[in-house]
């Protein structure tokens, strides 16, 4: 008799560890579920990579300073099907700019510039228009100073 009344008391100790590690598990979830939305606010996911999408308005440099604070960068657009897939009415800054030398245009990552999808008459050259924004009918070179919207990659 003893033996049987110390093994219900076992069995009812792991029921109790059962539903406290369930509780824990079921807390732990949710918190992960809430730093996953937090840490995916304003992130989309496309063609296998992730974008960032800003809000509000910064020049480029700001811009680009926010890409990194991100563990990011100035979305780099590679092909066409990028270039589509953010095309809105909005103006955003990409990861594009000839700063260093006029009408050499370099990404972020160094890499020249050797195709784009520059507007009709752009990029101007030698109008201090030495950044890039993708505008709804192609990249457009603007005054790094001036404020737009920006995309993270």
């Amino acid at each position: 008799c003893d033996e049987i009344q110390g093994l219900l008391k076992e069995k009812d100790k792991l029921e109790k560890d059962i539903s406290n590690t369930t509780n824990q598990n079921n807390q732990l979830n949710e918190e992960k579920k809430q730093l996953l939305a937090q840490f995916l606010d304003g992130w989309k996911c496309n063609q296998s990579s992730l974008y960032y999408i800003s809000s509000d308005t910064k020049n480029w440099a700001e811009s680009r300073e926010d890409c990194l604070n991100r563990g990011a960068d100035l979305i780099i657009i590679n092909n066409r099907e990028e270039q589509e897939s953010f095309k809105t009415n909005a103006e955003f800054w990409i990861g594009l700019n000839d700063s260093d030398v006029e009408g050499t245009w370099k990404w972020v990552d160094g890499s020249t510039l050797t195709s784009g999808f520059w507007a009709s008459g752009q990029p101007n050259m030698g109008k201090e228009e030495n950044c890039a924004v993708l505008n709804p009918l192609g990249w457009y070179g603007y005054p790094c100073d001036n404020v737009f919207k920006w995309i993270c990659e």
